[in-house]
């Protein structure tokens, strides 16, 4: 779902806001397959390998967790302010002030507070998946942050 919209509490010459939603797990029928069976694969392996089911079931339950974005629907909302994401877990939100440079590749932007590539930014960026408005959220983001011309993550 993509809205654009004003928000009430931005000005009137503001671009307003855009928001939408993205589940993977629904939009690759095979390859949620897949990922499903590898996590019950697995936890069927550490069974195997402990004898002790406490453990299989321990260890799928990780997986799953650890994959919740996945599995679970993530609803992004870029304002003025800044970025706004919400799943199952919880709710963050992230001043455009806190980010020094994005990086757009095929299936969402990077937006990183490093104003260089670093290796912390797999733990520090903030990913975008695009739920198919590539190019409204490329236009968003690149009016609030400076877009990388390093070619990282493209």
């Amino acid at each position: 779902m993509k809205v654009l919209q004003p928000e009430d509490s931005m000005s009137a010459n503001s671009d307003g806001k855009l928001e939408w939603s993205v589940f993977p797990f629904k939009e690759d029928r095979r390859r949620s397959a897949i990922v499903v069976a590898i996590v019950i694969g697995s936890g069927f392996l550490v069974y195997v390998a402990f004898g002790d089911i406490f453990l299989g079931v321990l260890s799928v339950v990780i997986l799953f967790v650890s994959l919740h974005t996945y599995f679970t629907r993530t609803t992004y909302c870029l304002t003025a302010k800044g970025v706004e994401i919400r799943s199952s877990v919880g709710r963050t939100f992230k001043a455009w002030s806190e980010f020094k440079r994005f990086s757009a590749d095929a299936k969402g932007v990077t937006l990183s507070p490093f104003a260089k590539p670093s290796r912390l930014e797999p733990f520090r960026s903030v990913r975008l998946l695009y739920g198919g408005n590539r190019e409204d959220v490329v236009e968003f983001v690149s009016k609030n942050i400076r877009r990388d011309t390093t070619g990282s993550h493209r």
